[in-house]
């Protein structure tokens, strides 16, 4: 396998944590990165948080200096959007022509920003999933007074936070009842809108978009569901993302819930491994199907494919994890759950230090945790042993040994 040529489609965190994790196990072949982005890789969680907010700069943003891949031997060739090939014959075929040859190929696509049809295109309804996103909306935030947010999830949370500490009045539209509903629940759900009302965010939810108002090619402000007109010069869409399936499907891999299908070592076909958003991948802890949209879990999905490919397939086992910051309040959640799952608390929620177990059928299945890192690690460690529990037990037993 050492001499053999690893070809990697997507410059995200699949792509390219599998590249170097490739080296640093010692793997000898080429190594290419196929990424259609026009910047080189970054870390994508600073986008809505420490760069917005200028922060830090982009040298802080790469995950590598641009000498590293040359180092490294890996070929990161940026601006290069692939649109086919075939798995038989092991190439690739290039937007505007061309075509490139692999032995093993790794697909880490991502995402992108979703636009629902009635919201309109103009210049200050922006998206964010790019540096270069991030970039304009860096600029637009300079000057403006309003920022509209139309979605209350991870993104658009932790955006409104960081446009809060940058001084700017903030208006959250939200068509669920409570933010992050369907994932976290509606207790929790209701936590988040309370901390960004009490930061100063105007939080409207079971809301939504009516009609939009402009002037001179720009929104200049909204007409709600709630009968309020409301003033707005910058609007960012957070609404999700759609995975970018249009390769997969152009190979033939086959394409289930919404992402690729994968087998437990995170392979949709012989030397071809698929990562990040769109995988869906029957993971062997959960023992079900999941596709995870967070940045950590496609980092981690890049070095199993990379270990796979030097030492072989075996079953991925590490748990989702990912994390979000948002003002003084820092989140961590393991797992994978789901909001209407049974959900047991632990600890002192008027505090903002919490834990919230999800369970089913009385096996943990995610854990959410507010300001409560230890408690998160151990929560992880009891989805991993796959026992039943009671709670009483998650509530105020020690959970070192529960989880042991």
């Amino acid at each position: 396998m050492s001499s053999k040529r690893v070809v990697i489609v997507g410059g995200g965190g699949t792509g390219d944590y599998a590249a170097f994790t490739l080296r640093k196990k010692g793997f000898e072949g080429e190594i290419a990165i196929l990424s259609a982005d026009r910047d080189r890789p970054y870390d994508r969680p600073y986008l809505s948080k420490e760069f917005l907010r200028g922060e830090i700069d982009a040298p802080k943003v790469f995950l590598h200096d641009e000498a590293d891949y040359g180092r490294e031997r890996v070929d990161l060739r940026l601006d290069q959007r692939v649109t086919g090939g075939s798995l038989r014959e092991g190439r690739l075929t290039l937007e505007g022509g061309g075509e490139v040859p692999f032995d093993v190929l790794v697909l880490g696509l991502g995402g992108t920003p979703r636009r629902l049809p009635d919201i309109p295109q103009a210049d200050n309804v922006l998206t964010l999933r790019s540096l270069r996103d991030s970039r304009q909306i860096r600029d637009a935030l300079g000057s403006a007074k309003r920022l509209l947010l139309i979605g209350a999830g991870f993104i658009g949370a932790e955006v409104a936070a960081s446009a809060r500490r940058l001084g700017r009045d903030v208006l959250i539209v939200e068509a669920l009842p409570v933010p992050l509903q369907r994932a976290l629940g509606r207790e929790v759900g209701e936590i988040y809108a309370d901390i960004h009302r009490a930061q100063g965010a105007d939080v409207r939810t079971g809301t939504t978009v009516g009609e939009w108002h402009f002037a001179g090619g720009r929104v200049t402000g909204v007409s709600l569901s709630d009968g309020t007109r409301e003033e707005a010069d910058l609007v960012l869409v957070a609404v999700g993302i759609e995975p970018n399936l249009d390769l997969p499907r152009a190979l033939g891999l086959p394409i289930e819930g919404g992402g690729v299908r994968v087998d437990e070592g995170l392979r949709a076909a012989p030397n071809v491994y698929v990562g990040g958003d769109v995988s869906l991948h029957p993971h062997p802890v959960l023992g079900r199907p999941i596709r995870v949209e967070h940045w950590e879990v496609a980092k981690n999905h890049g070095r199993g494919i990379a270990a796979a490919i030097v030492d072989g397939d075996q079953p991925y086992r590490k748990l989702p994890y990912f994390w979000s910051d948002q003002y003084d309040v820092n989140l961590e959640y393991r797992g994978q759950a789901s909001g209407d799952d049974e959900a047991v608390w632990r600890g002192d929620r008027a505090a903002r230090k919490f834990t919230v177990f999800y369970l089913r059928a009385g096996v943990v299945d995610g854990v959410l945790s507010m300001n409560d890192s230890r408690t998160n690690e151990l929560g992880g460690k009891l989805i991993e042993s796959r026992r039943r529990v009671d709670r009483a037990e998650l509530e105020s037993a020690e959970l070192a040994t529960l989880s042991s």
